[in-house]
């Protein structure tokens, strides 16, 4: 499949078709029908488009922070755009483990060796979840206060989990423990633990030197906000309504999973997932579905055109890559 991108978007077309008919079907076509032929703000389809190009860019300069913290190698903001738009884009076509791929490839790219390339990319996600968790902590709090809007204690008492992760966290990374357990000896699980861990470190230097890597750590501000203000955008157009923290609840919800590891986009999986996360938050459903579809042609579908305009740069980056695996 990774040869054959436009079969694997046409799979990934038929398989977010399928999702929206049968969550569609299960609400029932007239009254989905009747909220999707109501009067729109298409306006709203503007700002869905500045807020994606917003978190792209942010994504960039998280990418280049990453690949030189820690002593890492500089990584041009050229190639960092084109690993977000090719990451976000048809990653799915270029590997299966999602776009996670084509940033393991740029650092490797760049100068990084095989391991310092996936303790970044372990930094990237082990970042995106920090900020995200983060963002979900705050909205638990306003919301548990009746500051923007309420929720049950169900809802919102799982977003104190960030707390003792990042307690955790940093314990594991202090300086010297860090030495000590980020060494690659043993099994397999050891190996991977070790890995993790040395991904904890990079994010550990992101986060303590604002000085340094502060564009960094905005950056990744700026893509959820940008990816959370999108959806939020869409679901002014379909003319449904909560407020901002009720939203960012239900989108970490929706999120246990980002699209960047999955393959495919998480096409199908993401739409029902956001959808019922909406709804759980007090949006209606025939809203909820057809936010989350405008959403995910701003979020998913549009920036397929550009990236697979750079297909030919990602084969050349797969070959270099595949090179410098071999040579070591």
């Amino acid at each position: 499949m990774e040869d054959k991108p436009l079969v694997v978007v046409l799979a990934a077309a038929c398989a977010t078709l399928a999702v929206a008919a049968v969550l569609a079907s299960n609400l029932g076509w007239p009254r989905f029908l009747r909220v999707a032929a109501a009067e729109h703000s298409w306006a709203w389809l503007a700002v869905c488009a500045a807020a994606e190009l917003l978190a792209y860019a942010g994504y960039a300069l998280t990418i280049r922070d990453v690949a030189r913290a820690d002593d890492g190698d500089e990584l041009d903001l050229p190639t960092s755009a084109k690993t977000v738009v090719a990451g976000f884009g048809v990653f799915a076509a270029t590997r299966s483990s999602g776009g996670f791929a084509v940033d393991y490839w740029a650092f490797r790219r760049a100068g990084a060796s095989r391991r310092d390339a996936v303790e970044r990319v372990l930094a990237l996600g082990l970042l995106e979840y920090l900020i995200l968790g983060i963002g979900t902590l705050v909205a638990s709090a306003l919301l548990f206060l009746r500051l923007d809007g309420h929720a049950s204690a169900a809802a919102t008492l799982p977003g104190l989990t960030i707390v003792p992760l990042v307690a955790v966290g940093l314990w594991l990374t202090a300086p010297d423990r860090a030495r000590r357990l980020s060494r690659r000896r043993g099994g397999w699980i050891r190996r991977k633990f070790a890995d993790w861990v040395g991904g904890g470190v990079v994010v550990r230097e992101l986060i303590t030197r604002p000085l340094a890597h502060g564009a960094g750590v905005l950056g990744n501000v700026l893509y959820w906000a940008g990816d959370i203000a999108c959806l939020w955008a869409a679901l002014q157009l379909a003319n449904g309504h909560t407020t901002l923290s009720l939203l960012v609840l239900a989108y970490s919800g929706g999120y246990v999973l980002t699209r960047r590891a999955l393959p495919a986009g998480g096409a199908g999986f993401v739409e029902a997932a956001l959808t019922y996360a909406l709804v759980g938050v007090g949006v209606g459903f025939a809203h909820a579905l057809l936010a989350v579809l405008i959403y995910r042609l701003f979020n998913f579908w549009l920036p397929i055109v550009p990236a697979l305009a750079l297909m030919p740069a990602v084969r050349q980056l797969r070959e270099r890559f595949e090179r410098a695996e071999q040579t070591g």
